[in-house]
């Protein structure tokens, strides 16, 4: 009896160090529940202190660990019956947050919730969506406490959430340079490098052996259209630049591009892949003194386009953000600059982050450059050693955005591809598209230009009253999976263009071919024997 006493009185007394009472509300993902949870422990650390023999104080620490462990993770249950207490940011910021709390009823409805956070942000009920900081929609109060409390995700305090806008994109914050922050549904980490732009370097967005496939499909094209040649420039048509000095391919629908592309869209917040919002896969080649003067990625308006329509701030299309990937390591030169932003003091802190300085060795090899290559390209490597610039490594990738939350362009977006000063520099561009854009996609359009407006995507719809039916793209590389397929009797939509060929299987076994016709109805029926 008296034993059952003490290990009882102990559970209580014995909270280990980081279980203290303000430290456990530090922790909890719901205020309401946390402040409850703490009256509790101290109500009932009082009453033991004054009734546990001291002399089983060290035998049961143990057991108060565990005991107070589990009664944390009781709090946390994420249910949110007692209401729920979280700010709302507006889309892409990092303060100025607006303290939302619901009751337990509130947080039962997605309606509600929602609602809430809309009023809360954009001043309307029904204009914003919710997400947190990892991008996920959250359509309860349960949802985002339960992300919220991941560790890595967000920045330590109550749970945030973020309003978007139902015509714009979601925006990462930046937080602070050097901010990491962990999208633990892929398996990746993304750390600040700097606020203007909104840039961040990627962990685990590809992989070495990624990289090194990338670059042998882009190799193995063979048809005019896409295989690698020296690299043009502009939206629509062929025109080679003395500006771009680089070679490109696109490399179309290899098993390794569909995954690529696919991610970035994951990345970047999106619902679903749509191939009208993707530029394609541009690998690139630069060879010893190549490079590629600042430029922006987001696109001018072309002949035939309004303003309008090149313009997302009012409901228009452009790039909204650039993944870069380095498939290769290079010896001297080959960074990505940002000319209009300073060099951190503490670049040499961050792997990803140029921080040598213009020194003797530097200027050497830049003045070694050929005779063609000394217009620009000397006043862009100074550049490239003294302002804010990302250093190529196989593997390596990065996350630039062309628009600020609201749709405007950012011109600190503007940037360039250092020369090559010492071997040899492969790289890719994986460019994501707001909304779809208002002319074929470069990655099919011929280089003439005179095919883009047959080149606009189409919806293929796929129906079947089977399970298991999986939905695969029929490349050049072989079968190319699409993530799923049409649940028994439900729609499954795809966006695709004209001439692509898609394959049903239903547990490896074939169902059937269908190919996209750009101008018909492209609702194919999946049926058994």
């Amino acid at each position: 009896k008296v034993l059952l006493s003490t290990a009882s009185a102990v559970f209580t007394v014995l909270l280990p160090p980081p279980l203290n009472s303000s430290e456990l509300c530090a922790t909890s993902a719901n205020r309401i529940l946390c402040l409850r949870a703490r009256l509790a422990h101290l109500s009932t650390r009082r009453a033991a202190k004054r009734s546990a023999p001291r002399m089983w104080t060290r035998r049961y620490s143990f057991l108060a660990f565990v005991a107070a462990r589990a009664a944390l993770a009781g709090a946390d249950d994420h249910t949110c019956a007692a209401g729920f207490v979280f700010d709302v940011y507006a889309n892409g910021a990092s303060a100025d947050a607006v303290v939302v709390s619901l009751t337990g009823a509130q947080c039962g409805t997605t309606s509600q919730f929602e609602a809430a956070v809309s009023a809360a942000a954009c001043g309307d009920v029904t204009k914003c969506l919710v997400r947190d900081a990892a991008g996920r929609r959250a359509r309860t109060c349960s949802e985002l406490s339960r992300y919220s409390a991941e560790p890595g995700v967000q920045p330590a305090g109550a749970p945030r959430a973020y309003a978007v806008p139902r015509d714009m994109r979601f925006v990462y914050a930046s937080e602070e340079v050097g901010f990491e922050r962990r999208l633990p549904h892929l398996s990746m980490t993304m750390t600040t490098l700097a606020l203007k732009p909104r840039l961040f370097a990627l962990e685990n967005f590809l992989t070495e052996d990624d990289a090194t496939r990338l670059v042998e499909d882009a190799l193995a094209i063979t048809d005019e259209e896409h295989k690698l040649l020296p690299s043009s420039t502009g939206a629509k048509g062929y025109t080679v630049s003395a500006i771009r000095t680089s070679e490109n391919a696109w490399v179309k629908d290899t098993a390794t591009a569909s995954k690529l592309k696919r991610r970035a869209f994951e990345l970047l917040a999106f619902d679903g892949y749509d191939e009208r919002m993707a530029d394609g896969v541009q690998v690139l080649r630069y060879n010893n003194s190549n490079g590629y003067v600042a430029h922006k990625d987001f696109l001018s308006r072309p002949a035939g386009v309004s303003a309008e329509e090149m313009d997302p701030s009012r409901g228009g299309a452009n790039r909204l953000a650039t993944v870069f990937l380095y498939l290769s390591d290079v010896r001297h030169g080959g960074q990505t600059v940002f000319p209009k932003a300073p060099r951190p003091a503490d670049a040499a802190k961050f792997p990803t982050l140029e921080s040598r300085p213009l020194d003797a060795e530097v200027k050497a090899l830049s003045d070694a450059l050929p005779e063609n290559a000394r217009r620009w390209e000397p006043k862009l490597v100074e550049d490239c050693y003294t302002k804010l610039a990302a250093a190529p490594k196989k593997g390596r990738a990065i996350l630039f955005y062309s628009q600020h939350p609201d749709g405007t362009l950012d011109d600190y977006a503007t940037h360039g591809g250092c020369p090559v000063l010492d071997g040899q520099k492969w790289a890719a561009n994986l460019w994501v598209w707001n909304k779809p854009m208002p002319f074929g996609s470069s990655r099919f359009g011929s280089k003439d230009g005179k095919d883009a407006a047959s080149q606009k995507g189409v919806d293929v719809v796929f129906t079947t009253g089977l399970d298991g039916v999986e939905i695969l793209w029929k490349g050049t590389g072989g079968e190319v999976t699409m993530g799923g397929g049409p649940a028994p009797n439900q729609p499954y939509t795809l966006n695709s263009f004209h001439g692509h060929v898609f394959v049903a299987r239903r547990r490896g076994r074939f169902f059937g071919e269908f190919t996209v016709d750009g101008k018909g109805a492209n609702r194919f029926l999946v049926v058994g024997d």
